[in-house]
């Protein structure tokens, strides 16, 4: 099979999702490709309105909005910068990128996320917000995060809700958030979840981007039934 280009140097997101499906195997790859997409995403670090410092997206991203992994649609200007951003620093750390400067300094944007009070209260700025911090939280791992990680995981648990949710938090991309986090805190939500995943997992049989990563992260949870 040949190998797809991965950087789409007109969209931030576009660029990320396919590393991701590179990662699970849902894209064929090529090491050159995927280090072309990596090179290019540290340059947007730091440009101008670059959410604290971290990675810029594209004009077009913030004119079509944001579709998730899973699907959901952001069209808040902050709320792409800051989620594309943070989406930026963990492919970056998870692709072994952590010693290079850009992401050395997006480390330090990250740090000004947790001092404006994502490290007390164990939140930030909406529930979308929220699983995109929590995502980069677990692979940055600054200082006490274990601590500002539980305090992620009780706003989580105080959102549950009888249908096997939680109220507020997008459901698919924070299910998809735990099943990467491989933490009994996770595993505890996981469960919660599971019946529910049980049923929705039927109606997923296409394998389009949105449906991969749903049935994806709906497995997890039936994983631990």
């Amino acid at each position: 099979m040949e190998a797809e280009n991965i950087l789409v140097s007109d969209s931030l997101q576009e660029t990320l999702w396919r590393l991701e499906e590179v990662r699970y195997g849902f894209r064929s790859k090529s090491d050159l490709n995927v280090r072309e997409a990596l090179d290019w995403i540290l340059t947007r670090q730091g440009l101008p309105r670059s959410y604290c410092n971290l990675f810029m997206p594209t004009d077009q991203d913030l004119h079509q909005g944001l579709r998730l992994l899973t699907g959901e649609l952001i069209q808040s200007d902050a709320a792409i910068r800051h989620i594309l951003g943070e989406e930026a620093l963990r492919a970056a750390i998870v692709w072994g990128l952590r010693s290079s400067l850009a992401v050395k300094q997006a480390i330090e944007g990250f740090d000004q996320i947790l001092e404006r009070g994502a490290r007390s209260k164990g939140r930030y700025c909406c529930y979308n917000c929220t699983i995109a911090f929590l995502r980069t939280l677990v692979l940055v791992k600054p200082e006490e995060w274990e601590s500002t990680l539980q305090k992620v995981f009780n706003g989580i648990e105080k959102a549950r809700i009888s249908e096997g949710k939680w109220h507020g938090f997008p459901f698919y991309y924070t299910l998809l958030t735990l099943s990467e986090l491989n933490t009994p805190l996770a595993r505890v939500e996981l469960r919660y979840v599971s019946k529910t995943a049980k049923k929705l997992l039927k109606r997923y049989h296409s394998n389009d981007r949105t449906s991969s990563f749903r049935k994806l992260a709906l497995e997890s949870a039936l994983s631990l039934t």
